[in-house]
């Protein structure tokens, strides 16, 4: 991940979009003002692997619930 050199948010990669609607400059602007994104490698830590857990939208047995209905459903139209 890059960190913006003006704002410091994190992004796959530092874009005309980002520059133009954060900072109202262009990305070439940016770093000729500012610097090159700088190149980040985040640490997840014990306790954001736990919220990523926990926050997790879908879980298997929910995928597995969804698609056993789909099954049924299919099979009753045809």
């Amino acid at each position: 991940m890059y960190q913006c050199p003006v704002c410091g948010e994190l992004l796959e990669a530092l874009t005309n979009v980002h520059c133009l609607r954060r900072h109202h400059i262009t990305r070439r602007e940016l770093i000729a003002d500012y610097g090159s994104p700088k190149f980040v490698t985040p640490k997840l830590t014990a306790d954001i692997q736990k919220w990523l857990k926990n926050t997790q939208i879908i879980t298997k047995t929910d995928f597995d619930m969804a698609q056993a209905s789909a099954r049924v459903i299919i099979g009753k139209k045809g």
